[in-house]
């Protein structure tokens, strides 16, 4: 990957003499972001550009350039690429659209993706806007850049050549520093993960953001991403066109496309953006020092903003810790008159002697208990000269204590541009963002892989596969099947027996003991509450025989699952499902029946790691139910996080798995146990094949 980014010469495919030709817009990057080596010109009609001779084929080249970009006509580029591998060109930017993004045209994009294999080659796109590296001058994008982005840290991938430059040209303006860009249309050889994981060791790239609006290999992405302390940003859009097929399960159906985004980026620990305007406010705070902790100082010129700063800190979960009397009673002796009660955050609104804020941010900075500040400052006419004084310091403080200082200034569009001029930091004028910029910066990144559980309740491989293999054509296990599946992969399971008429219920109830449920077992009913096919509490035999008959000749059962009755406990769901992108997933949540309705769920890439199920069930809303409420004794922690990792474990080990769902799972303070389950395995292929 990186000669994609350091290349030390370029061939551009597609300039031409003529006016408006969009190749002379790469030349022309080129020459602004200073590249300093040889760039050739290749087009089919040959002649000359600025006084350089344009080939008329890559195969006339002098020499074997590094790296080849082509902006053709799209019926063109097959035989092109074509050429650069013959040529010996192992690398390629396809900037040229009309391919799998246009309907009829995915032969287009087979071709080239079969000359790449066939040559060896890799190629970004097509249907991207390039490359820029601005450590080594390159810039190969077709929109003409202007001046050159100032050099940094940050480096971009995106899916949207649209964005890509909105994010590129935004952040020049907050003085953010760019390292490297890629704009990966189509994605049909090099994709996000392969960008990744060459900025992860690139050593100039500090901070990476990722513009999708697809996820080739999600499970790859998020390995990435836990590998490294580098802090990355995710905004994933395209969320409103999600992948709702038919759900067999509740697991399918809570476990949407932008959920498991969502919390598989947290598992990983990435931070997401869901609008340019957030990943531009997130990549400010992480290009102030990291904070260490969630412990913010707050300094403000005006009460109000004092109070919105005390709001977003409280919705971020950010604390605003007690600052000592001796750091606070100097600062109230330099008020004109003694109206504020000094505490955090700070109201300096009646302080007007500027030349002290620097000392105030420095005491701020100096306290154990504070692990970030933000400065919320206005200022006008004879305030302007000692307030840039103060802003141009400020950056200074931040590196000398190694302490994050989010800036916000409150003056107008013309004000900021100078102090942005003038400020080594990066610039809010929104209080609540410079709050979560904060809060982002402190989660991002620093989660090292841990161990994978991985054995966690060894069970019995060849059981469980021969249990999945009495799945019908449609890959669907019968509720019996579904329970002794579970129970064999070490789930906990309520006793129960299968009948096959009201008389074999009756003794099974009596082999079980009183009092029973009675379930309908048949591959039409899948969802037995809402078909009437459960029947609970019957206490005695002749109860048993009636509601049997009852439940086969009105649902057509094929057999009845006897079940002792569990009362208490909270109704769980404990569920798995296998994700076209990011692979096994685990899914926790609470409901029982109405598991739908409430949506209180996380869910976690399987194979969970140690610890990771505690922080699954930590994150639900109604944990607190677990833990005993209103004189409900609490639900038995371990024997919940057993059986999640049980079910995480089951959802890797065995590929043929797609679906499970144990809802409800009854958790209590003496453990934990199954009432129902679903299972959906791939369909086997049919005979002959």
């Amino acid at each position: 990957m990186r000669g994609f980014f350091h290349p030390q010469s370029v061939a551009v495919i597609g300039v031409s003499p003529r006016p408006g030709n969009m190749g002379r817009n790469i030349v022309a990057n080129l020459e602004a972001y200073g590249f300093p080596g040889p760039v050739y010109y290749v087009s089919p009609r040959g002649g000359e550009y600025q006084g350089q001779p344009i080939y008329s084929d890559v195969g006339l080249l002098p020499q074997v350039p590094d790296l080849a970009v082509i902006l053709t006509p799209a019926a063109t580029v097959p035989d092109i690429l074509e050429s650069c591998g013959q040529k010996g060109i192992k690398r390629v930017v396809i900037e040229t659209g009309g391919f799998s993004e246009l309907e009829g045209h995915a032969d287009l994009e087979a071709r080239i993706k079969a000359s790449a294999q066939r040559h060896d080659l890799r190629f970004i796109g097509p249907n991207c806007i390039g490359v820029i590296c601005t450590h080594s001058g390159l810039a190969l994008p077709f929109p003409l850049l202007g001046q050159k982005a100032p050099q940094g840290g940050v480096s971009l991938i995106c899916q949207s050549g649209g964005i890509g430059l909105t994010y590129l040209h935004r952040a020049a303006q907050e003085g953010l520093g760019i390292c490297n860009f890629a704009s990966v249309g189509n994605k049909a050889n090099v994709n996000e993960e392969d960008l990744l994981a060459y900025y992860i060791e690139d050593p100039d790239t500090k901070v990476i953001l990722l513009y999708l609006e697809s996820i080739v290999d999600g499970r790859r992405m998020c390995q990435l991403i836990r590998s490294t302390d580098k802090p990355v940003v995710v905004h994933k859009s395209n969320i409103a066109h999600l992948s709702h097929n038919i759900a067999h399960s509740h697991t399918a159906a809570l476990a949407n496309d932008d959920l498991v985004v969502d919390e598989a980026l947290a598992q990983a620990g990435a931070v997401r953006a869901r609008t340019v305007g957030e990943g531009l406010t997130i990549l400010k705070g992480l290009c102030l020092p990291r904070p260490k902790g969630r412990r913010l100082a707050v300094i403000s010129r005006s009460g109000g903003h004092a109070v919105v700063a005390a709001d977003a800190a409280f919705r971020e979960g950010m604390e605003l810790p007690a600052l000592p009397e001796s750091y606070l009673e100097p600062i109230q002796q330099a008020f004109r008159a003694s109206v504020i009660k000094l505490q955090n955050p700070l109201d300096l609104g009646d302080l007007f002697h500027f030349e002290l804020y620097r000392e105030i941010l420095r005491g701020a900075l100096q306290q154990d208990n504070v692990d970030g500040v933000v400065v919320v400052l206005g200022y006008r006419g004879s305030e302007a000269e000692p307030s840039r004084q103060f802003v141009s310091q400020a950056g200074d403080l931040a590196r000398e204590y190694n302490k994050p200082v989010a800036m916000v200034l409150l003056i107008t569009i013309e004000e900021m541009q100078r102090a942005r001029s003038i400020s080594s930091l990066p610039l809010f004028d929104a209080t609540e963002d410079a709050v979560m910029a904060l809060s982002a910066a402190q989660r991002a990144g620093g989660k090292r892989p841990a161990q994978p559980l991985g054995c966690a309740g060894t069970f019995d491989t060849a059981r469980v596969e021969r249990v999945l293999s009495t799945a019908d054509h449609q890959g669907d296990l019968e509720l019996p099947e579904a329970l002794h599946l579970i129970a064999a992969a070490g789930v906990p399971v309520a006793p129960f027996l299968v009948a096959g008429d009201p008389a074999e219920a009756a003794a099974a109830a009596q082999s079980l003991g009183f009092p029973v449920s009675l379930k309908a077992v048949g591959g039409h009913l899948s969802h037995k509450t809402e078909q009437g096919g459960v029947v609970l509490g019957l206490e005695d035999a002749a109860s048993v025989e009636k509601a049997a008959a009852d439940l086969i000749e009105r649902l057509q059962a094929r057999r009845l699952v006897v079940m002792s009755m569990i009362s208490g406990g909270q109704e769980v769901i404990v569920g798995a499902k296998r994700d076209p992108a990011f692979g096994p997933l685990v899914l926790l949540g609470l409901g029982g029946v109405t598991a739908e309705v409430l949506k209180d769920v996380r869910l976690g890439l399987a194979p969970l790691a140690d610890g990771e199920a505690g922080a699954m069930l930590d994150g639900l809303k109604g944990a607190a139910l677990l833990k005993g409420f209103r004189g409900r004794p609490a639900a038995s922690r371990p024997a919940l996080i057993s059986v999640v990792n049980l079910v995480s474990n089951l959802i890797d080990r065995l590929p043929q798995l797609e679906e499970l769902d144990i809802n409800p799972l009854l958790v209590g303070p003496g453990g934990a146990l199954a009432v129902d389950a679903r299972v959906r395995a791939r369909p086997p292929k049919p005979r002959g094949h």
